[in-house]
């Protein structure tokens, strides 16, 4: 698996003459939730950002590769609901959230059809570095005050997953263009470990929604 990241690496930055190469920005919102059959059950989707810059290079007018640098928010968040004695709801329930937030480096490869409007498909992998995490419980006024705890230092740092991608661009000038994106992620590796929920395997998963600008360099 090393190797591949390393290949798609180096491919992805060799220029070749007469070809397109495609920068920039893009942002948008994600929903991402954890696969696991020994973590906390009954869980919500978390609705985070992503955004980042963004490049492709054209093989041909229908094959590129792409390469994304992306700040990404994952997470999963839990309501626990308390009971009285009998075990009956008492109206009363806390939010657990559970957010992991990377650096996310999709590398991918796909096909583009079209002119004016055009419409694309891609798959890869996504190498990320865990940036931050937290666990944060919600207060509940007059029994319990909100609560962070910070687990940057005990999750696992590397992630792995693969990536499925649409979408369209939509050219507003000659070297410009507006593009729409939806993709589907999932996770290969676990974020657990000996020192994190050494019993339980959890990886993340989600859908992508994302908007951005791209400008088309001129050909070498």
């Amino acid at each position: 698996m090393r190797k591949l990241i390393t290949a798609l690496i180096l491919i992805s930055t060799i220029p070749v003459l007469g070809q397109n190469h495609i920068v920039g920005v893009k942002g948008g919102i994600n929903w991402t939730n954890v696969n696991s059959s020994s973590f906390i059950s009954n869980n919500d989707s978390r609705t985070g950002f992503n955004g980042g810059l963004s490049y492709e290079y054209g093989l041909n007018n229908k094959f590129n590769l792409g390469m994304d640098l992306l700040y990404f928010q994952n997470g999963v968040t839990n309501d626990i609901i308390f009971t009285d004695e009998i075990g009956n709801p008492t109206g009363e329930s806390v939010t657990n959230e559970f957010n992991y937030d990377y650096l996310s480096l999709p590398l991918k490869c796909g096909f583009v059809i079209g002119d004016k409007i055009s419409g694309f498909a891609n798959l890869g992998i996504i190498p990320s570095l865990l940036v931050d995490a937290k666990t944060i419980s919600q207060a509940i006024e007059g029994f319990v005050e909100e609560t962070t705890i910070n687990v940057t230092d005990r999750v696992t740092k590397f992630d792995l997953g693969g990536l499925v991608e649409i979408g369209a661009n939509y050219k507003v000038a000659p070297d410009l263009l507006l593009s729409a994106t939806f993709g589907y992620r999932h996770s290969f590796t676990s974020i657990t470990n000996e020192n994190y929920l050494s019993n339980a395997e959890v990886r993340h998963y989600g859908m992508v929604l994302s908007v951005g600008l791209k400008y088309v360099l001129k050909k070498e």
